[in-house]
């Protein structure tokens, strides 16, 4: 495989994993679960934003380290 090629396949995986995580942390800022578990519905909304929260820093940090590659 040409370089050429190994370097845009990595750039399009970075942009891609950015896009998925950040959607991903975007859908569950949307969308709740509205299941009834034992620790209560407050507990469940406050874990359901910290895993979203989690999602998009990540999809920030994918897309940062995109573009870091994409300028090397």
């Amino acid at each position: 495989m040409s370089r050429d090629l190994k370097h845009l396949s990595a750039r399009v995986g970075l942009i891609m994993l950015a896009l998925g995580f950040s959607l991903l942390g975007l859908l569950s800022f949307f969308f709740h679960a509205t299941g009834d578990l034992a620790i209560g519905p407050n507990m469940e909304q406050l874990f359901g934003y910290l895993g979203g929260s989690v999602s998009v820093f990540l999809g920030a940090v994918f897309l940062a380290v995109a573009c870091t590659y994409w300028r090397r």
